[in-house]
């Protein structure tokens, strides 16, 4: 039941994914798709995952990962077709690639989190579990956009956010199959997804919405700063 509901959660970045496909207006959601995925991403870095990654790793244990983890998208750039931060198909796919794999990293731990919550206290996992939907929408909503902006067809972009989406059932099953990760373990996987978000905010976001409508950026911002705030509420209980 509970890898069930962990599924279902989940499957909540495929709700930021299909608005995107229906929506018409493409330009303009995509900015702002870009937008609110920086403001959540920027919220995400500064008020969950640095104080939950001093809870597992050491001082300099954190900035070595971390680094890595910024490396580590930086060396990528070497196998995804080179781009500039401009409005063009290249660049746009490029951010899509680099957010999906950190995504998908940080769904696997927050699929641990949530599983091993509802197990322990059911209540709680449903308010986290709503909590991790809330701040799913926007981050599909980067990953659609940019693919849609890279001429994909709408049956391939759900395809992609569906993979993507399973991610998160993916790290209920290891708990399941494997019991809890050591503190280590867990603190070097978020210390690595910091690493990469920090990359895909500082060097990707936020250069991108340089060349964005100023209205739309201040816009998604806004919505960014709402959804983070509910997804906070729910997290809390």
């Amino acid at each position: 039941m509970n890898l069930f509901i962990t599924f279902l959660f989940g499957m909540t970045i495929l709700i930021g994914v299909v608005l995107v496909v229906i929506l018409k207006n493409s330009k303009k959601i995509s900015e702002l798709s870009i937008s609110i995925g920086f403001s959540v991403l920027l919220y995400l870095i500064f008020l969950e995952l640095i104080p939950h990654v001093f809870e597992h790793l050491p001082y300099m244990d954190v900035l070595f990962y971390v680094v890595i983890g910024i490396v580590f998208l930086k060396l990528l750039d070497f196998f995804i077709p080179e781009h500039e931060h401009k409005e063009n198909d290249k660049h746009t796919l490029h951010i899509s690639l680099i957010a999906s794999i950190a995504l998908i990293l940080h769904n696997i731990i927050e699929g641990m989190a949530l599983y091993t919550t509802l197990n322990n206290n059911f209540h709680i996992g449903l308010m986290m579990g709503l909590g991790v939907g809330f701040h799913n929408v926007p981050m599909g909503m980067v990953i659609a956009s940019t693919l849609e902006d890279s001429k994909y067809s709408k049956k391939k972009i759900i395809s992609i956010g569906t993979f993507i989406s399973l991610s998160t059932v993916l790290g209920a099953l290891v708990i399941n199959l494997f019991g809890r990760i050591s503190d280590y373990s867990l603190g070097v996987m978020l210390a690595l997804t910091l690493g990469m978000i920090i990359y895909i905010t500082i060097f990707e976001l936020l250069q991108h919405m340089k060349h964005q409508n100023k209205k739309n950026n201040l816009t998604g911002l806004i919505i960014g700063t709402i959804i983070f705030l509910i997804s906070m509420l729910f997290h809390s209980h």
